[in-house]
């Protein structure tokens, strides 16, 4: 059995490599793997700091972002319908997975901890004010079932603009101008 390149850890994505069969059990272990490292670093400290748990999760949205970006860009770039359908079989994870991170009111707290008590520097500042905004706007003081409807709309969200880009993809590729004279292209260099 062929390793899956999307789970392999390299400076630079092995497109020739990636097949459409890789991408949802990869997407899978990984948004998997992040749920249980995440809940560790949360249930693991009591006092947070950038060591111990926003350099940890800025490394595992990484290596889920260096996994999902070049099937992202494959899918803009060599879209076929095996591909399409499993770049979309993986949004409804990505958009459960994102949601449930922004709502997590545990890791919110976490942030708001290191925000009021570490000794931060600007940039580290910055994250950590836009992460707690960011959770704020993701729906972390919501009751629950305000939780359930936020997290329904991003799905629906996810989906329409998924099925948009499509739209546009189809549209795009379907589009051609049929040219009978010369002189209609006067003008334009002849290697175009």
């Amino acid at each position: 059995m062929q390793k899956n390149p999307l789970l392999k850890s390299s400076e630079l994505p092995a497109f020739n490599q990636i097949k459409p069969e890789h991408i949802e059990p990869a997407i899978q272990a990984l948004i998997d793997e992040n749920r249980k490292e995440i809940t560790k670093a949360i249930e693991n400290n009591s006092v947070y700091s950038w060591e111990n748990l926003i350099n940890p999760l800025e490394e595992l949205d990484d290596r889920l972002n260096q996994a999902w970006s070049p099937v992202s860009h494959l899918n803009s770039v060599k879209n076929s319908p095996a591909l399409r359908d499993a770049y979309q079989a993986c949004l409804p994870a990505l958009s459960d997975y994102a949601t449930d991170l922004g709502q997590n009111k545990m890791l919110f707290d976490a942030y708001v901890q290191i925000q009021q008590s570490a000794k931060l520097n600007t940039i580290q500042k910055k994250v950590v004010d836009d992460a707690i905004r960011d959770f704020q706007l993701a729906g972390v003081g919501l009751s629950g079932e305000d939780k359930k409807r936020y997290k329904s709309i991003n799905q629906q969200l996810s989906t329409l603009y998924n099925q948009f880009s499509n739209n546009i993809l189809d549209a795009t590729q379907a589009w051609h101008k049929h040219i009978d004279e010369k002189e209609t292209l006067s003008g334009v260099p002849e290697h175009a």
